[in-house]
């Protein structure tokens, strides 16, 4: 009877205890030390900004914690800066050799999206122990490009498979020490999702129009052109929110099925994020930061942070403790940087 209590899985929330006072501190010290030092303190402003962030999400009796050195950051950023100076003198002396440049860059972009992502989460713990991300170079190619042409050939209807591929390919090729995370996601989710928010654009479009034909038809029967090209603009702010929720719905829909259908071993997650109540965050959130000239960003950041935290849970069925360390390297910060200066994505959606 006891033994079989012992191995039924136990829910243990995420906390995260980050205050927005503790942070705003570490925020504007960030800012002007990498304005003083023209960006080359920005390495260790992203290092210190995670580590707040990781140190304060919790689970149990463990906490997250980030590892980077700031120094190996700079120095993958010194490398992609060159590069970025490189291209833009050759595109302007040498046009052929700055289109070779952005085309290796692009053709490099699985490549760099491995590479970020082994380095980041190999300088992520929980309770002492590291992440890890497979360097599947091969798969990540498929994915990208596979992915991206199927969904190209199709203008765009088969960008569910897309989406689906790049989030199997990030869960599986992650790990806890040595134990792999599992995706067990349907494609067909994300086709779900993918349709509806469709149906729903195409409600609002239609919606904008006739009520844009009303009004127009209104200030033309009363003589009052100005007034009707006021009120379009004035509707037109509604349709802008309206899209902002769709695009939050996909997001939040998306991350909801991902980990609710993602194992580590025996142990599940689960998340429950509100669409409605992220809109509500992301608005004001925005509001606050629009009417705060900016220094509201902390209070923005750290709300986001707590509220995704809260709506996060993980059903353990095992003793976390007892995975074995993976004594891989750290991996390289390169990719992530030249992915930043040459502005392409490498961060996974999971």
């Amino acid at each position: 009877m006891d033994e079989k209590a012992s191995t039924e899985p136990r829910v243990a929330d995420i906390r995260f205890t980050g205050t927005a006072s503790e942070y705003f501190k570490i925020w504007i010290v960030n800012i002007a030390l990498t304005v003083l030092t023209l960006g080359i303190y920005s390495a260790w402003a992203k290092v210190r900004k995670l580590r707040y962030f990781y140190t304060n999400t919790s689970i149990e009796d463990g906490h997250f914690d980030y590892h980077a050195k700031p120094e190996a950051i700079l120095v993958g950023r010194l490398i992609a800066v060159g590069l970025l100076l490189i291209y833009f003198a050759m595109s302007q002396y040498l046009p052929i050799v700055g289109l070779v440049i952005i085309v290796a860059v692009l053709l490099a972009i699985p490549l760099l999206m491995v590479r970020a992502r082994v380095f980041h989460l190999r300088n992520t713990s929980y309770h002492g122990l590291r992440f890890d991300f497979q360097r599947n170079y091969k798969d990540a190619f498929i994915t990208i490009y596979g992915g991206g042409l199927l969904a190209a050939v199709t203008l765009g209807l088969a960008a569910p498979t897309a989406i689906y591929l790049r989030n199997k390919f990030a869960a599986n090729n992650s790990a806890y020490g040595k134990t792999p995370f599992e995706f067990n996601g349907e494609q067909i989710e994300f086709y779900k999702i993918f349709w509806k928010s469709v149906g729903l654009g195409l409600i609002g479009i239609v919606g904008y129009l006739v009520v844009s034909l009303v009004v127009g038809m209104l200030g033309a029967a009363v003589g009052a052109g100005a007034v009707a090209v006021v009120l379009q603009a004035i509707i037109f702010l509604p349709l802008l929110v309206f899209y902002l929720s769709l695009g939050i719905y996909v997001q939040v829909r998306q991350r909801n099925y991902v980990w609710n259908t993602t194992a580590l071993g025996n142990n599940r997650f689960e998340s429950n994020l509100s669409v409605r109540k992220m809109v509500i965050l992301y608005v004001t959130n925005l509001f606050a930061i629009v009417f705060s000239l900016g220094l509201a960003v902390p209070w923005a950041q750290i709300r986001l942070a707590k509220y995704r935290a809260e709506q996060t849970q993980v059903h353990l069925a095992d003793d976390w403790k007892r995975y074995v360390a993976s004594r891989a390297d750290e991996g390289s910060s390169l990719g992530e940087e030249i992915g930043e200066a040459f502005d392409v994505g490498v961060e996974l959606a999971f």
